[in-house]
């Protein structure tokens, strides 16, 4: 599966056997769903139902808290956050540092713990419309989300109970989308396409270049399409959600101008919130009509608010707004060091993107290149993003695509080291760029600390953010992601140190499929002489000695075979100490040995020496380094409170399924009840029930329908069962009957039929005269047909007779 996850909405997709990829309707047949949770009344509400909640109670409904996500208490993203929406009270958790939601009933959510909720929830769209149960997904995220905001976000995935496979870009996964569908337009000339996106919460702009390459699949050589991120630009904080707060607030400052209410609009959460609501409308509207009458019923103290707009007053509101949607492509041509004559088209992405000054703005700012509206700018990213879920799971098999993202933020390690200038020794800091801007992920580097003989420490750090504004940085949080300190390494060296040569302490990072950056492992090497086996070299010096006994003896004698007493075990010691002592020797290719008959020369006994003799191998080792890493950018919760949370979900989801289970219990009590008092009164159900009968179930089942006006408020589940179980035990005998007298009618046809057939067979086997049948045969099949016929024509004539209260076998004994 995979989860489009915007600031106010998701989209669900899923790839089953069989079936491509679709999006999941959620439960009110509705192809994208509201990034929104609301508790009430002990009650949890997802969707469109939590942002009807939201409406009336805005305080117990959570929604576009994606932004908070690895955020700290002090973030100027979180003031923002509440200047957006002022009736959410925030608190900082005592913990972590982060940001925590504290409902007005004493709960406090975590905004990883909310996401969990919401992806959990997608979870269990994904599992109904593909019909059993899945757990791997791929979820899209933002460029421009950093090392703790795609931590935060990759724990809300973890809390959800699935398993991630990737967190793929947004704006990518639309790419992917894109090319899965025209992989046979590329070939080995790059294709640039710019991806413009405005969503609810922010805008990105990204150029993707589209080429085939060389890839090795499962031993095999073939030629792929591959995608891959030339550059990102954005704009964290314009969006819809802007256009609309903007509106909102016109509309509140025009409703306080009334001055028909006791107290502002401004403070009263609920009558905001309604406003809120209206201005989004209105914006959705104004992008295909000129002008409207913005409407709401009862704002606050039974006061209305109805007041026109234009689609030019709205411009004129956002003015700097529009100003601002040109930004990210600027940016993105910086960050690819690309103009605008190398991009060959350009794709509109994002429900922002139909406002159409938007447009306007673009097109501007694009010159003559024209605007491509031809992808589903709602349903794109989830597609791609399900796509390469099916890629990268193993119970499906699709066509290759690489995907190649882009690092936006350059990581980097710093560290100190001392220097000597002149005697006078001091400490000089050390950076070195492990990730550059732009730097193409999955990719792993090793990075070699050459200078360090004892235990130490480095800093990995952001590196050069110059190309951010100074809010940017602000919004952006520490610099810092974490340090590492290195403990063992003098004793890992001591072990090598006879005859060894260091060659650094060395780090191996990778920076993964969702962008994050981790630090596998850390070993001291070192370079070590190894000796031949000793097999080898005792086969080579009994060789050597067998031509050095050539040399002296006639050749008539033997030599001495390998290994035989005629070795000189001098000349092997000397050989062997000599090569453990680190001894330069040569390489070189052994050859067959010559002729036995004829003893060698001088010349070629030391050329069979020198072949024989073999250079000593210098083999590098590795010795593990144990390492401590402390995040510095935003202090991770610990396994406890982990704990605390996947118990606190798995506590809400097992209060839902009681309390579903409970409404089904219920639901079925009172169907029951309702469409058996209306069988009672039919004239079939009459005709089968005596009086008593009747009454006493008519009785019955209004006692069961007081009982669930008035007294059912605190029942559990089981009472709902245990009352059904009964009205059904009592009702039982009558369902027969009517059940019997439905199927007797089709039962007596079935067996005048057979009685027919058996009758036309049994005339055809006398006309034989016993040439297949004996005579008995015949007589006994005779014979259970007209007894067979007679309880037919009883049953005829008695079926007139029988009332439905009595039975059949008790109407044939009278």
């Amino acid at each position: 599966m995979s989860v489009d996850l915007g600031t106010e909405w998701m989209k669900v997709a899923i790839v089953s056997p069989g079936v491509p990829m679709e999006i999941a309707l959620n439960k009110d047949s509705q192809r994208k769903t509201p990034v929104a949770i609301a508790f009430r009344e002990g009650e949890r509400h997802f969707g469109d139902q939590a942002i009807s909640t939201g409406v009336r109670f805005p305080e117990k409904s959570f929604s576009h808290f994606l932004d908070l996500l690895g955020k700290t208490r002090d973030n100027p993203v979180v003031k923002v956050f509440e200047r957006r929406f002022p009736f959410y009270t925030l608190e900082a958790d005592p913990q972590t540092g982060g940001v925590l939601f504290r409902h007005p009933e004493g709960m406090t959510f975590s905004p990883e713990e909310l996401l969990g909720m919401i992806l959990s929830y997608a979870k269990d769209l994904a599992s109904t419309a593909a019909g059993q149960p899945i757990k791997d997904a791929v979820v899209t995220v933002p460029a421009y989300f950093n090392q703790a905001e795609r931590r935060a976000l990759a724990r809300a995935v973890s809390l959800a109970g699935l398993k991630l496979l990737q967190l793929l870009g947004d704006n990518t996964a639309v790419a992917l989308n894109y090319g899965v569908f025209r992989r046979k337009e590329f070939n080995d000339t790059p294709t640039n396409i710019l991806f413009y996106d405005m969503g609810t919460g922010s805008t990105t702009a990204t150029i993707v270049s589209y080429q085939t390459v060389k890839s090795k699949e499962k031993g095999l050589s073939e030629t792929v399409p591959q995608l891959s991120v030339k550059g990102i630009g954005y704009d964290r904080f314009l969006g819809g959600l802007e256009f609309k707060l903007r509106l909102g607030e016109r509309f509140a400052k025009d409703f306080s101008a009334m001055k028909k209410t006791s107290k502002d609009v401004f403070e009263n959460k609920r009558g905001l919130a309604k406003l809120y609501k209206e201005a989004d409308r209105v914006k959705k509207v104004l992008s295909a009509n000129t002008e409207h009458v913005a409407q709401v019923e009862n704002v606050m103290e039974d006061v209305d608010f109805k007041h026109p707009i234009t689609r030019t007053e709205f411009e004129e509101l956002c003015s700097d707004l529009f100003s601002r949607v040109a930004g990210p492509i600027h940016r993105v041509l910086e960050s690819s060091g690309m103009t605008l004559d190398e991009i060959d088209q350009v794709i509109l992405v994002g429900g922002s993107t139909r406002i159409p000054r938007v447009q306007q703005e673009l097109q501007a700012a694009l010159k003559d290149k024209e605007l491509g509206k031809s992808l589903n700018a709602d349903e794109a990213a989830a597609l791609g993003a399900a796509y390469q879920a099916a890629y990268l799971s193993k119970g499906f098999k699709v066509k290759v695509f690489h995907v190649k993202e882009a690092n936006v933020f350059p990581i980097q390690v710093d560290f100190s080291r001392e220097v000597d200038t002149d005697g006078v020794k001091s400490t000089k800091l050390v950076r070195r760029v492990l990730f550059y801007r732009n730097n193409l992920y999955p990719q792993k580097k090793v990075m070699t600390f050459s200078r360090y003989t004892t235990d130490f420490e480095f800093s990995i750090n952001y590196g050069d953010l110059s190309f951010m504004s100074k809010e940017e940085l602000s919004h952006f949080g520490s610099l810092n992601i974490s340090t590492v300190s290195l403990s063992g390494v003098a004793d890992a060296l001591k072990k090598h140190s006879e005859g060894a040569e260091p060659k650094g302490i060395k780090a191996h990072f990778k920076l993964d499929e969702s962008g994050l950056l981790t630090l596998d492992s850390v070993s001291a090497t070192v370079e070590e002489v190894v000796p031949p086996p000793t097999e080898n070299l005792a086969s080579t010096l009994s060789r050597l000695g067998s031509t050095l006994g050539n040399l002296f003896s006639s050749g008539s004698e033997e030599p001495p075979k390998a290994g035989s007493e005629g070795a000189p075990k001098e000349n092997q010691e000397s050989k062997a100490e000599a090569r453990a002592d680190g001894e330069k020797t040569e390489t070189e290719t052994e050859g067959k040995s010559g002729n036995k008959e004829e003893p060698k020369t001088d010349k070629e006994g030391a050329a069979a020496t020198n072949e024989t003799v073999k250079t000593l191998k210098v083999v590098p080792v590795k010795e593990p380094i144990n390492f401590e890493l402390k995040l510095l950018d935003r202090t991770p919760p610990t396994s406890e409170q982990i704990a605390e949370s996947i118990k606190k979900l798995s506590d809400l989801e097992s209060k839902d399924k009681a309390k579903l289970a409970r409404d089904h219990a219920r639901n079925a009590l009172e169907s029951f009840v309702l469409e058996t008092k209306d069988k009672m009164y039919s004239e079939e159900y009459e005709r089968a029930a005596s009086e008593e009968e009747k009454q006493n179930i008519v009785a019955k089942l209004n006692e069961g329908s007081e009982w669930l006006e008035y007294e059912s408020d605190n029942a559990e589940t089981k009472a709902f069962k245990d009352k059904l179980s009964g009205l059904t035990r009592i009702v039982k005998d009558l369902f027969d009957r009517v059940q019997e007298h439905r199927e007797r009618p089709q039962a007596l046809a079935a067996l005048t039929g057979m009685l027919n057939t058996s009758e036309v067979y049994l005339t055809a086997i006398q006309a034989l005269k016993g040439e297949i049948f004996t005579e008995v045969e015949i007589t006994t099949l005779a014979k259970a047909i007209n007894e067979t016929r007679v309880v037919e024509i009883c049953i005829y004539k008695s079926e007139r007779k029988i009332t439905l209260h009595c039975s059949v076998l008790a109407s044939r004994s009278t």
